[in-house]
């Protein structure tokens, strides 16, 4: 594996499914590749922590496995609004955002570049790339293109998911 990807892909977690996506296109695009490699050797790009990994797999969502497992089995592909809504769990006061992304245009799961992210502190948070994006990095070098963005905490549903999710009462 490239030495890149190897900064950005938990060795505990190697043998996930959820970073085909992230392979497929830094080993066929080499402007992604360039941009990712930039990122991560700045700092402005990151995989996910230990932490949030451990906070991923204490959710309790509404998946055959639990949160962090349906990322090792590769649910995560094409399902970036689901994934992401749950991602946004682990938050505060998180953005979900939605818009485009030109990498993606042309896939199976995103004919027209379709995507959801999560924004927090300044950072995207891509369940479909498992990456953690400086936001301003993300939108300048790899284009993402946001085009609106909902605060799920105003909404009583979305609260109430999320109060399920985290209740340590609740874990499987």
């Amino acid at each position: 594996m490239d030495e890149i990807l190897k900064l950005v892909i938990d060795e505990k977690r190697r043998n996930f499914k959820c970073f085909e996506m992230l392979k497929y296109y830094y080993n066929t695009n080499p402007e992604f590749a360039a941009h990712v490699k930039d990122g991560v050797l700045s700092g402005k790009i990151t995989g996910y922590s230990d932490e949030l990994w451990n906070k991923m797999a204490s959710l309790n969502v509404r998946e055959p496995t639990n949160f962090e497992e349906a990322f090792g089995e590769g649910y995560n592909i094409g399902n970036c609004t689901k994934f992401s809504r749950y991602l946004s769990y682990c938050f505060s006061y998180p953005y979900i955002c939605g818009g485009t992304l030109p990498l993606i245009k042309g896939s199976l799961n995103s004919k027209n570049g379709e995507h959801t992210w999560i924004s927090y502190n300044g950072k995207i948070y891509d369940t479909s790339l498992v990456l953690i994006m400086d936001e301003e990095y993300a939108k300048k070098h790899l284009q993402y293109n946001e085009e609106n963005r909902y605060d799920p905490n105003s909404s009583h549903v979305y609260s109430a998911g999320k109060e399920y999710a985290t209740d340590i009462n609740l874990r499987h």
